[in-house]
């Protein structure tokens, strides 16, 4: 989840050209920054003993006084966790409607630092936060929401739905299909096809589950080219035929 601890001296300026935020543990001393962006500036002081995320949105952070130790944080799984859950919710990502929604540069105070050496206790914790976001926390998910690596899932989740080629995609999305590849390995942590395989399972294995279409109806619904290929696939990635799910299901349920 994070980069390597970096340090910016006094005098030494920063540039965060997108969404970026930083980890800061305690420091020796308190830490006196300038930000500034096209239209605007801000001064933010930090106390030796404050800890936690400092969210920036193309900004350069010149330190004034003291030193700035920090750790980028690696935004994408946050981004692609935050994409399903929206998604999930039948939301549209939220257009900032507060001023915070908009801030350049923002503050999260942590109170242990511990869990983020481990991705899986990092994303529990954002999980929890995203149950009830404090305001602090809803100015992340705001910062999160205006990230490419963000919307580019959402985009895939939308799309994808029907089994459609990765090369369409790229097209509907409007790059090239090489640039499309590397902007979803950067977004979904792995490669496109191996993920949009995944899910087209996971609906289509759902779809089975509630019991409501039949096999064919299901493959054909998810862009399988028919039940027999549906079938192999299926039983190729989790060792059981969508039939042999379904009976066990109806067995479990009787």
């Amino acid at each position: 989840m994070l980069h390597p601890l970096e340090t910016l001296e006094a005098a030494a300026k920063r540039c965060a050209p997108a969404q970026d935020v930083w980890l800061l543990p305690p420091r020796r001393e308190e830490a006196r920054l300038e930000l500034s962006w096209e239209d605007g500036a801000a001064a933010l002081t930090l106390a030796a003993d404050w800890q936690g995320l400092l969210l920036l949105d193309r900004v350069e952070v010149s330190v004034v006084a003291g030193a700035l130790p920090f750790q980028p944080v690696r935004l994408e799984a946050f981004s692609k966790l935050l994409a399903f859950v929206d998604e999930a919710k039948a939301d549209e990502a939220r257009d900032a409607d507060a001023p915070a929604s908009e801030a350049r540069c923002a503050q999260l105070p942590l109170v242990d630092l511990a869990a983020w050496q481990d991705r899986k206790r990092c994303e529990y914790w954002f999980l929890l936060q995203v149950l009830t976001p404090s305001p602090a926390f809803a100015a992340l998910l705001a910062l999160l929401r205006r990230s490419e690596s963000y919307w580019l899932v959402r985009f895939l989740l939308a799309q994808s739905a029907c089994g459609d080629k990765l090369q369409a995609l790229g097209e509907r999305y409007g790059v090239s299909y090489s640039h499309f590849r590397r902007l979803c390995r950067h977004a979904l942590g792995n490669a496109a096809k191996t993920e949009l395989r995944d899910w087209r399972m996971a609906r289509s294995l759902l779809d089975v589950a509630e019991g409501r279409e039949n096999l064919t109806q299901v493959a054909l619904k998810h862009g399988y080219a028919s039940s027999s290929h549906f079938s192999n696939e299926i039983k190729g990635l989790i060792g059981v035929s969508p039939r042999g799910l379904s009976n066990i299901i109806q067995l479990a349920t009787k």
